[in-house]
């Protein structure tokens, strides 16, 4: 009974000892994941104007909508002839609505098409007057 023992300590203790030696290694790896950066545009709209807003134009760049304002006929990214390539988030409150409205996009810029984006963050507070 006490080699068993001994036998499973034995085998226990060296897959021990290499996921210790690993763990500096993941929390150095998370610890220099750079966090994306966090922009603010606060934008003041009469409520019958569009508003546009230029991300990016190379072809592994890219935008996305993360969180849709709540008051909108358009709320889109376009990315055209009629934008120049570039992604363009266009923005146009719900017509007769006054208030706030709030949008977030991300936008990947960075990559090779092998390797992972960098993401910003891109948060937007709308005052819709009259």
């Amino acid at each position: 009974m006490g080699n068993e023992e001994g036998c499973t300590t034995g085998i226990r203790f060296p897959i021990r000892v290499a996921l210790l030696g690993l763990l500096p290694v993941v929390l150095q790896t998370l610890g220099c994941r750079e966090q994306g950066a966090v922009e603010t545009v606060n934008v003041s709209l009469m409520n019958s104007q569009a508003y546009e807003y230029p991300t990016v134009s190379g072809d592994e760049e890219g935008a996305r909508i993360s969180i849709q304002p709540q008051h909108y006929s358009t709320s889109e990214i376009r990315r055209n002839a009629e934008t120049n390539g570039v992604a363009t988030f266009v923005y146009q409150p719900t017509a007769g609505f006054v208030g706030s409205d709030y949008a977030e996009l991300e936008i990947m810029t960075g990559s090779d098409g092998a390797s992972p984006s960098n993401v910003k963050r891109v948060v937007f507070r709308f005052e819709i007057h009259n």
